[in-house]
């Protein structure tokens, strides 16, 4: 008589071989097989599990395929700098031998600091970094939309359970008057009461004194012809954008950015703001702060769903000005320019938004630790993108610290 023991050992054999030969069909129906998660994927509903399970494992999806991203993309913008500003072939074809993606990352992002160092040495003078700090948006919807599945309702009402942006503003959507709050300043995109500082688009056109994307003429006391200044900026009625208007210049059209006064939408169209709404609002996004509240939920729940929302934030890369003041070598000095200038906003959004899914690894990686609901043969993928995910987040972090650092920001 076969043992269990045995017989359990030839039934897997069996089971593996079936694999092996069939291999895993799309929908599901091998149960060794796991096809119902993928990293930067929406995970199948088939995968089974409770709730709050598919919440995890949704987040798990989101964090490791953003992590990945930030490894590839940063990767690109380091071998960028370091062919740019002359690094030899022997180190590239090196760094590039990496089959490991974050040890090709370390590899390139140490090689473009290496190169950074060596040419601002070489330019001499002294090296000047401009750039607006780049904020990351989280996404209100996103994080109601989770809620709502942690709870297993159809949605989350974020108007009766309105969540908190701390340590950044909170945009809403107001179909009326919108001001500041106490001791803060006013942004919004919409028709602006009083002075914009930012942008303004206006039929007709705007007083400016700055960038205009459009045509540039004298403006109405200074007579008619162009009004464009030797260093590109206008200095006259811009009729199109205007970013960085005239000192005390009112906004009649479209204005986004700082408002001096009020923003006010309608019934019909609602004014994007990050003040206190005097009317009916929908709460947008969280920008630059820490997305917190809202519907109440369970815990650990809530924490994964914190890192799925800033997994997917929003950072946009920031445009990135270089200077030398002093120094000899002209050319030295354009390489350098010429690669911070095109790669370095990207590293600084990245630095952005890592440190946000830094602040959520701790919980989220003790959460996904207690799923064990799901379809068997999904639990081994689960766990190994939970351990790439951090390693992948800590390594593109690290760079982007070591990146900033060379250039003295």
């Amino acid at each position: 008589m076969m043992s269990k023991r045995l017989y359990g050992a030839g039934l897997m054999s069996t089971l593996v071989l079936s694999v092996l030969v069939q291999g895993c069909p799309q929908d599901g129906s091998n149960p060794l097989c796991c096809t119902e998660f993928k990293a930067g994927a929406t995970i199948d509903a088939n995968i089974g599990g409770s709730a709050e399970s598919k919440v995890a494992v949704q987040a798990v999806a989101d964090f490791a395929g953003i992590a990945s991203a930030a490894v590839s993309d940063i990767t690109t913008a380091c071998r960028g700098m370091a062919e740019d500003l002359g690094a030899s072939e022997t180190d590239r074809a090196a760094a590039e031998k990496n089959t490991d993606a974050s040890a090709k990352l370390n590899a390139y992002c140490e090689l473009a600091v290496k190169q950074i160092a060596s040419v601002k040495a070489t330019a001499g003078g002294t090296l000047a970094v401009d750039f607006e700090a780049p904020k990351c948006s989280a996404s209100i919807a996103a994080k109601a939309d989770c809620q709502a599945k942690c709870s297993g309702s159809a949605s989350c009402d974020v108007k009766a359970n309105p969540p908190k942006c701390t340590g950044g503003s909170l945009q809403v959507a107001c179909k009326g008057e919108c001001t500041a709050k106490a001791g803060a300043t006013l942004r919004c995109e919409g028709k602006c009461s009083a002075e914009c500082k930012g942008s303004c688009t206006a039929k007709g056109g705007v007083e400016c004194a700055g960038k205009c994307d459009g045509e540039c003429e004298g403006s109405a006391d200074a007579g008619t012809g162009s009004a464009l200044q030797a260093d590109g900026t206008c200095k006259g009625l811009c009729k199109g954008t205007c970013e960085v208007t005239a000192p005390g210049a009112t906004c009649t059209g479209s204005c986004t950015g700082e408002c001096g006064g009020s923003c006010t939408g309608s019934a019909e169209v609602s004014v994007k703001c990050d003040g206190e709404c005097k009317a009916d609002f929908e709460p947008l996004k969280c920008e630059g702060g820490k997305l917190e509240g809202g519907c109440k939920v369970d815990a650990k729940c809530d924490a994964n769903c914190d890192a799925s929302v800033s997994a997917k934030a929003e950072c946009s890369p920031p445009s990135v000005s270089v200077k030398f003041d002093g120094g000899a070598n002209v050319e030295a000095q354009a390489k350098l320019v010429g690669t911070l200038e095109a790669n370095l906003g990207v590293v600084l959004a990245f630095k952005e938004r890592l440190e946000g899914m830094v602040d959520a690894t701790a919980s989220f990686s003790a959460n996904v630790g207690a799923v064990t609901d799901i379809k068997a043969a999904c639990i081994p993928p689960v766990v190994a993108a939970v351990g790439s995910a951090l390693a992948d987040t800590k390594a593109a972090l690290g760079a982007t610290v070591s990146v900033t650092g060379a250039v003295g920001k």
